[in-house]
């Protein structure tokens, strides 16, 4: 028998060459950074359109976006997006206490970074 407990579920990432699949998920878009990538579809024209919240603000784009799931093996990119979110989340407890739907969303984007990062274990 063994020590270790058995895992009910486990999360396998699989590459997808469809980054609309990675819509919602913590990612790093090549040329841009890390942030969550809110949207990402193709027009009937062939062309890419997506869109990125980082911690510094949204970022939309055109052109195919070269994003790969942030992961505990990347960890300079995933230490750099915890820094900036716990960085801000700081500056807003701080700074702006009554900024409640700010502080929330970084929060909710800790904690999103956070639970991906258990997943992969």
């Amino acid at each position: 028998m063994s020590a270790e407990p058995v895992r009910d579920q486990q999360t396998v990432v699989v590459a997808s060459s469809d980054p609309a699949d990675l819509t919602g998920r913590w990612v790093y878009l090549r040329d841009t950074g890390a942030g969550i990538l809110t949207g990402a579809t193709r027009t009937p024209a062939g062309r890419w359109h997506w869109s990125l919240h980082t911690p510094e603000g949204e970022v939309e784009g055109t052109g195919f976006p070269h994003a790969a799931p942030l992961s505990r093996h990347a960890l300079p990119r995933t230490r750099r997006a915890r820094h900036h979110l716990r960085a801000l989340r700081a500056d807003l407890a701080e700074y702006a206490p009554e900024a409640v739907a700010e502080r929330a969303r970084v929060e909710h984007d800790l904690d999103l970074l956070d639970l991906e990062l258990a997943a992969q274990s």
